[in-house]
């Protein structure tokens, strides 16, 4: 009898598990989305009107972002970002994401520059942390953009410099990526500003 309940109590113990194992695992597939979800997510909420939107992975996590750029569009609205992050389920990655915002969110109207678009958040780490520095991303899609260099005055702590280079290319979009502004180290503090784009014949088409 001993041995009977023991064995009961055992196989209750394992379907248990089993079944929070089952649950959580559910759970997760139903809360993220997979890449193509991404995309979708993406298609269904434009204001650009695209069809394609180009990943880029940001590279600083290991549960990183992943930003959806608008690869094509209607010219005359402005420039789109989609935000994901990736979750992992316990140590394990399946590829899946969460929704974090998009530039369709902010406030910018019709009248706004539409050769950039640029997006300004805060990033959390591996452990959940919201980041004590913002990210600040330029981007834009190649067609009908053509921005080819960026010159940027960088102020770290007291000294200020100013820096001219070309933005990095993707599948057929390009993009700006600026870490950790403003943090909380005063003494290290860090600012960009008086940012602007060049086109590939080196002529001004927009300032920020």
């Amino acid at each position: 009898m001993v041995k009977k309940r023991i064995f009961k109590y055992s196989l209750i113990m394992v379907f248990s598990i089993i079944l929070a194992f089952s649950i959580n695992l559910i759970y997760y597939f139903s809360t993220t989305l997979s890449v193509q979800d991404c995309r979708n997510y993406c298609l269904e909420n434009t204001e650009r009107n695209s069809t394609y939107f180009s990943r880029i992975g940001d590279g600083r996590y290991v549960e990183d972002y992943a930003y959806f750029i608008a690869a094509n569009g209607d010219p005359d609205k402005p420039q789109e970002i989609f935000i994901f992050k990736k979750k992992f389920w316990g140590s394990l990655s399946f590829d899946r994401y969460e929704f974090i915002m998009s530039s369709t969110q902010s406030d910018k109207n019709e009248e706004d520059e539409t050769e950039f678009g640029s997006i300004h958040f805060f990033t959390r780490n591996d452990a959940g942390e919201k980041e004590t520095g913002a990210t600040l991303l330029f981007f834009g899609a190649n067609m009908g953009s053509d921005i080819t260099e960026y010159e940027y005055t960088l102020k770290v702590g007291e000294k200020s410099n100013i820096y001219k280079k070309s933005v990095t290319r993707g599948e057929f979009v390009w993009f700006i990526k600026f870490y950790d502004l403003g943090n909380a180290d005063k003494n290290n503090k860090k600012t960009v500003s008086d940012i602007k784009f060049y086109d590939s014949k080196g002529n001004l088409v927009g300032i920020y």
